[in-house]
């Protein structure tokens, strides 16, 4: 499904006009449909460690260089899946900055690189070595894209742009989440729009074979309140 066929089957089933563009639409209706589509996706993705989503990452190292940009479109690692592929061992991490300082006091800061950490550099988070290589190695680790729909095209997107735009994620998950929200923006009862939403979910993270990061009933903590024309649409 597209874009603008997602948001005329959430108007369709909540009694509201339906959209003939959603993108650049000024219409209040379509412009919540659109936040709340971006909404869902962005949480969505962060439900669980989707495969589809999940990605393959190397660089090489520079001698005397520690911390080394992630892939544009990096929302988090995939854990215990970082190596030294110059060695074959397997990198420990991501330390946090207590065990970064504990493990470096009075230890070596160059050489063959064991540990890890991200870290905040110049407005952008990287990935950090320890002990800082003193040679050319090979870095790689998977993780997981924040890219939850596509263009046309096919390329990967972290927001929709287009009325043409399809999910990477599953398209009727997403449907219901965009439901549930927008029937809670305009104060109408969502309990068991919400409800059809966990089970579908928890069967998604079932067919993905991993546990759900984020917890579902955490996600009505995030929703907004009683539809007002604020030009805010109910959303931060």
């Amino acid at each position: 499904m597209t874009l603008l066929s997602i948001c005329q089957n959430v108007a369709d089933f909540t009694g509201f006009e339906r959209p003939v563009t959603v993108i650049d639409n000024t219409d209040p209706i379509a412009r919540q449909l659109l936040a709340l589509a971006q909404r869902e996706g962005k949480q969505l993705m962060r439900v669980s460690d989707w495969a589809v989503l999940k990605k393959e990452h190397t660089f090489s190292t520079s001698n005397g260089t520690a911390a080394y940009a992630l892939p544009s479109d990096f929302d988090r690692l995939v854990l215990e899946t970082s190596y030294n592929r110059s060695d074959n061992d397997i990198l420990t991490g991501p330390i946090s900055s207590a065990e970064y300082q504990l493990v470096n006091h009075g230890m070596a800061t160059t050489g063959t690189t064991e540990k890890f950490r991200l870290k905040a550099a110049s407005n952008a988070l990287k990935f950090e070595l320890d002990p800082t290589p003193s040679s050319t190695q090979t870095i790689g680790f998977e993780y997981v894209s924040n890219q939850f729909c596509q263009s046309s095209g096919g390329s990967g997107q972290a927001v929709w742009t287009a009325d043409t735009d399809t999910g990477i994620l599953d398209e009727t998950t997403m449907e219901m989440g965009i439901t549930w929200r927008f029937k809670a923006a305009h104060g109408l009862d969502y309990a068991e729009d919400f409800r059809q939403y966990q089970l579908e979910v928890r069967q998604a993270v079932a067919r993905n074979g991993s546990a759900p990061i984020l917890q579902l009933d955490d996600a009505r903590k995030l929703i907004v309140g009683p539809y007002q024309s604020d030009g805010n649409y109910g959303l931060s």
